[in-house]
């Protein structure tokens, strides 16, 4: 990953926003609405949300929105001045006092290996499927043997490895949302890496797939056939293409839709309709791995046969 997408996956922006902009009212680490004071702002009216562990701004006025680095353009910075301020090579306003004094003091780094052991171990103590896991189309077992946990109130713990199956990250879905998030990661500063499906590598194809859980069933569905990925949402990072035929699978909504565009440029490969009964997930649970699996492989043949068998 280069140092500016770091930079961007892993800024505060509310306190990025509140040390350029303290008239705006953002506080550090605390999504909600604020006022877009560079364009005179009256009422409150930039959204600032975390979406995959990463921080993303929305002026309802405008109609404007995206990452860090945006929202700095979208407040009149040049492009090398965001830059700049992403990599800490341009000196911040300090943070206001009264921020400053409310500010949680710095938590101690999580062992995430640790942290992770406990968690498998309450998963395979559990007797029946955890509330947090239904409708994702996968068994207590195969939880298990992938390698997920379960934390005290009942959240799930997703490792996630690179491509040579290290430990790079682990990603917890709530049982319920908090301050509004469904998703986090365990440490700070891991990015958004891709989830890669155990023994990636061996297969003759790859499907890069929105969503890790997505990834999940159709690793169980389609596994032996393709090596699969999952991208942690629409803005997530992509995988390295390696060659190989590459096929990506995006949810059929606006987001999907619009991150089509730009998977496929990074990416190249072939992009497949999107799945009729929902996401993966969905599907799996609702018809079945098998049709899952049928209606996966048919979109792969039709995208393959009507580029010739020619990888992008």
């Amino acid at each position: 990953m280069d140092p500016l997408t770091q930079a961007i996956d892993t800024v505060d922006l509310p306190e990025l926003v509140a040390r350029l902009f303290p008239e705006s009212g953002a506080r550090p680490g605390r999504p909600g609405l604020y006022r877009a004071v560079w364009r005179g702002d009256k009422k409150p009216s930039l959204s600032l949300f975390k979406a995959g562990g990463v921080w993303f701004f929305r002026d309802h006025a405008t109609g404007e929105s995206g990452n860090a680095y945006h929202l700095l353009l979208a407040a009149g910075f040049s492009k090398a001045e965001a830059v700049e301020i992403l990599l800490g090579e341009r000196p911040l306003p300090e943070l206001p006092k009264r921020l400053r004094r409310g500010k949680e003091k710095p938590k101690p780094p999580v062992d995430l290996g640790a942290a992770l052991s406990e968690a498998q171990a309450r998963l395979r103590e559990a007797r029946e499927l955890p509330e947090v896991l239904k409708g994702r189309g996968l068994t207590l077992r195969e939880a298990v043997l992938l390698g997920m946990g379960l934390s005290p109130e009942g959240d799930l713990y997703l490792p996630i490895h690179d491509p040579e199956g290290r430990l790079v990250a682990v990603k917890v879905r709530h049982l319920r949302p908090r301050d509004g998030q469904r998703y986090r990661y365990l440490t700070r500063g891991c990015g958004t890496p891709p989830w890669y499906g155990p023994g990636y590598g061996k297969r003759a194809g790859v499907l890069v797939v929105e969503g890790e859980l997505n990834a999940v069933a159709l690793y169980l569905a389609v596994g032996d056939l393709l090596d699969v990925v999952g991208v942690a949402g629409v803005n997530g990072t992509l995988p390295e293409p390696d060659g190989r035929p590459t096929f990506l699978l995006l949810d059929g909504d606006e987001a999907g839709r619009k991150a089509a565009e730009r998977w496929q440029a990074e990416l190249g490969g072939y992009l497949l309709t999107p799945l009729e009964g929902g996401d993966a997930c969905e599907v799996a649970e609702a018809l079945g791995r098998e049709a899952l699996r049928k209606e996966v492989l048919a979109r792969v043949a039709e995208a393959f046969l009507e580029r010739g068998g020619a990888n992008s």
